[in-house]
């Protein structure tokens, strides 16, 4: 039986890797060096490539666990795909591990305001600019969710105050504004 061994052990070998073709990250990657994916990455993201970003990321991810770039990069690549919950656990997780990065939050905030959940998304975005004060992306983002807020609390307060020209008129303003 023994000498038999080498030979179930290579057909096992053949076997295994007959009819997988390298994919085309695979082999990309095989040429890379750990510093070269993160670059990659965004050039793929840029050029509209998502689900090839989102697949060299987490070859790149394999090597070394501990790049938050890459992990970020794959939670915008799963938000670009529309995975947003894989997303969104991608970034709960970024940010366990590595909370002094504001970018995270942000995307996230990002996501909870798209599921409605305005609260949780301001909170999300004043960590982030507590971080960092100076994160454009960010206040931008706080002042798209204070508007949304505003909305829904002046529709809200419009059944009591049916009368109210100058509420109607922020109201419809906006929802211009917000093109709804």
């Amino acid at each position: 039986m023994k000498r038999f061994a080498p030979l179930l052990v290579s057909g096992l070998l053949l076997f295994s890797t007959a009819g997988f073709a390298a994919s085309e990250m695979e082999e990309l990657a095989a040429t890379m060096q750990n510093s070269d994916f993160s670059v990659q990455v965004e050039r793929l993201l840029r050029n509209g490539r998502a689900p090839q970003a989102l697949e060299l990321a987490e070859i790149g991810i394999q090597r070394n666990p501990r790049n938050a770039q890459l992990v970020f990069q794959k939670a915008v690549a799963l938000e670009t795909m529309e995975r947003t919950e894989e997303a969104a656990k991608v970034l709960r997780s970024l940010i366990a591990d590595y909370p002094e990065i504001p970018e995270p939050y942000n995307n996230l905030a990002v996501i909870e305001a798209g599921l409605g959940n305005l609260e949780a998304s301001v909170a999300l975005l004043q960590k982030a600019l507590v971080i960092n004060p100076e994160f454009a992306l960010a206040r931008k983002n706080l002042g798209d969710v204070y508007l949304a807020l505003a909305v829904e609390n002046y529709q809200a307060a419009q059944p009591a105050l049916p009368n109210n020209r100058v509420l109607a008129q922020r109201l419809r303003s906006l929802e211009r504004i917000l093109g709804k």
